[in-house]
């Protein structure tokens, strides 16, 4: 292994293995640092013993042309077409998302009678940056109170009243795909149930494998080239800067020299490394994945299912089987358990083990699964710095790491959903990244505006003097 590179990026998630395959193409010599056994990040699958798990729901949906040729790239016929089905379990029933006609009459009257009134009484947001003013002043405060508020502080494990308005369109937002439908108010919802059947759109999802199936297939790539080194269960022990090049001890002892720093890991790492005081936050998310036999489902027709709950532990649930067949041996119907905790004042995450009996229980309380005798197995799967935490401040927090980052050494990047501490999914990933990298390589001037194609405040404008 050379001691010399070009490139050094920390992090072989979707956006650092895009980046390393492009910078290698382009005739670079990159080393990967990856601090767990395998790559992938969030976009690992795990095969037990024939039965494959995602880290939670993963697909891929884009009409961006960028993006298709990257992945037509690396995994040229090797893909099938699906549709989405989501639902929410919401006042102890399934509703289908995006709502159609028959879901309204589901809704309890009293609820519906309050959200007409609050339709009547919309109220204007005050706070731009208020997440609940945001989803007040958009549904109303009966859905904020009855269903946005439980929801939003059992997952991001903060109060709802201290959440940023980002929230609502990087978590909230997303979840509609059909075009010809908007949900961003009350009225657009009831508009909906005067469309016909939602258009049927199509997502990518590899043969094999399972989603991080693609991901193996960029790393296979990526070790076609000679000046290419990855090392795993590794990380950054310490970082220093000379006049042309920044300097890297890893870990276990070994020394790196690299022109260029892409940092796509954990943002209060990488602060800690050069001596910054601010702190950013993120989640863990504990995956409970669970075997079982397809005799002992109740309810299955969705690929996930947000529990909206406050009190719950499962914040979100996915059908393996909805993403592809081959994903689940004859017979069984797998399906993923998520439960968030706090990073900063963990909490779940101290015991694993001791959870999943509850897990099997809210199941069984839901109706979707019939008795735990069913579950042939669990394999619980804990995975740090999975979602970023946008309280009301988070853009004066981040603004502040990412300007004395800078300031250290202009040779760092930030880049993904932990180093740009931006929520995105696998597919902006690899937008992002290669927009990084054509900066980086002489391809474009201007610095890429991910939050403006990806949705939400710029941080520029919000902090334009990076306070």
């Amino acid at each position: 292994m050379n001691s010399s590179y070009d490139y050094c990026v920390v992090g072989a998630g979707p956006s650092g293995l895009t980046a390393a395959y492009q910078l290698l193409k382009a005739g670079h010599s990159v080393i990967l640092l990856e601090r767990d056994s395998r790559i992938g990040g969030l976009a690992k699958s795990y095969n037990y013993d024939g039965h494959v798990f995602d880290t939670g729901p993963k697909r891929f949906h884009t009409e961006d042309p960028i993006v298709l040729d990257f992945i037509k790239e690396i995994i040229q016929d090797s893909v099938l077409q699906i549709s989405r089905s989501t639902e929410v379990y919401f006042l102890k029933k399934y509703f289908e998302w995006p709502l159609k006609t028959r879901e309204l009459f589901k809704m309890p009257w009293p609820v519906i009678g309050r959200c007409a009134v609050d339709l009547i009484k919309a109220k204007k947001i005050q706070d731009p940056h208020s997440f609940r003013e945001f989803i007040i002043s958009k549904y109303g405060p009966t859905l904020y109170e009855i269903f946005f508020a439980p929801y939003t502080g059992k997952f991001l494990r903060w109060d709802p009243k201290d959440i940023h308005s980002d929230w609502a369109s990087t978590g909230i937002n997303r979840t509609v795909i059909d075009k010809r439908i908007k949900t961003n108010t009350l009225l657009d919802i009831l508009k909906v149930l005067v469309l016909p059947e939602k258009v049927d759109t199509h997502f990518l999802y590899p043969m094999q494998g399972g989603f991080g199936g693609f991901y193996e297939r960029l790393l296979a790539r990526c070790q076609e080239y000679p000046q290419f080194s990855l090392l795993l269960n590794n990380s950054v022990g310490q970082l220093t800067k000379e006049e042309e090049s920044l300097g890297i001890r890893t870990k276990d002892g070994k020394s790196i020299s690299c022109t260029h720093l892409i940092w796509s890991g954990n943002l209060n790492y990488l602060a800690n490394l050069i001596a910054s005081q601010q702190n950013v936050h993120y989640l863990n998310t504990i995956f409970y994945n669970l075997i079982c036999r397809q005799e002992g489902i109740s309810h299955q027709r969705s690929q996930w299912i947000y529990v909206s709950r406050g009190d719950s532990l499962i914040s979100r649930i996915t059908c393996m089987k909805e993403f592809a067949p081959y994903t689940c041996k004859n017979g069984y119907y797998n399906v993923i358990c998520e439960l968030t905790d706090s990073q900063a004042k963990p909490f779940y995450f101290l015991n694993p083990e001791r959870y999943k009996d509850k897990i099997l229980e809210e199941l069984k309380g839901m109706a979707f699964l019939k008795d735990s005798r069913f579950v042939e197995g669990v394999q619980i799967n804990p995975v740090v710095d999975t979602y970023p935490v946008y309280h009301r401040h988070y853009t004066r927090d981040f603004a502040s790491i990412a300007g004395q980052v800078k300031k250290f050494s202009p040779r760092i990047h930030l880049l993904g959903r932990c180093g740009a501490f931006w929520y995105n999914n696998s597919d902006h990933s690899i937008r992002f990244a290669i927009e990084l990298t054509h900066k980086l390589l002489g391809k474009k001037e201007q610095e890429f505006a991910y939050r403006d194609y990806f949705g939400g405040t710029s941080l520029r404008a919000a902090h334009p003097q990076g306070e």
